[in-house]
């Protein structure tokens, strides 16, 4: 089922883009065609968007993990640390990422859990 005008529009998708999303109270997604990607669209409600940054580019591929196994809450994450670094002049680091936050896998689902409890997330200086 194509999605309509008003989802496309509130995520920066195109009709071209070809997106389809599962009907209303659908928990199931079958597994998309070897050319698409399936995300869920809680993923897009908290703020991802395509294509992806090339910091949540780095993120994935130095964790060995796609975008599509990422649960909404992981996207939330780097999203919003990439926002806080952005919003006070600095680049989102991998590596400062990384200071805070550790990759996990549970039930074939990829998250990023707290690693330290250090509120400083933009370095001074």
């Amino acid at each position: 089922m194509a999605s309509p005008p008003r989802i496309e529009s509130t995520y920066g998708l195109s009709p071209l883009d070809g997106v389809e999303f599962s009907s209303p109270g659908s928990s199931i997604m079958s597994p998309p065609p070897p050319e698409k990607v399936g995300i869920y669209q809680k993923t897009l409600n908290v703020g991802l968007r395509l294509p992806t940054t090339d910091f949540q580019e780095e993120v994935l591929q130095k964790d060995g993990c796609s975008i599509q196994m990422q649960t909404p809450n992981a996207v939330n994450k780097f999203i919003a640390f990439e926002m806080i670094y952005r919003a006070n002049g600095y680049l989102p680091d991998f590596f400062m990422f990384k200071y805070f936050f550790r990759f996990c896998c549970t039930d074939d689902k990829y998250t990023f859990y707290v690693w330290r409890e250090d509120h400083t997330l933009v370095p001074d200086g």
